[in-house]
């Protein structure tokens, strides 16, 4: 069984222990996304992982030609 699939029976584990517990479903569908919007973070870093790859390096800002200056 993959990291994926581990996973998604976790959330479906918390999806069936929060209709358990009589959670309300509005706030146990903003749980369960969050959730999903972690597992689907740490997919993506065990899959940045395994390639090796490094982040990329952010883009140096470009500083302006002459100062600003301030309005009259």
């Amino acid at each position: 069984m993959g990291y994926a699939d581990k996973l998604t029976e976790r959330i479906d584990a918390l999806a069936d222990a929060l209709r358990a517990a009589g959670v309300p479903q509005d706030r146990a569908a903003s749980l369960l996304g969050s959730a999903a919007t972690a597992s689907m973070h740490a997919l993506v870093l065990d899959a940045v992982l395994e390639e090796g790859l490094a982040p990329a390096e952010p883009e140096p800002v470009a500083q302006p030609q002459r100062p600003l200056q301030a309005a009259a």
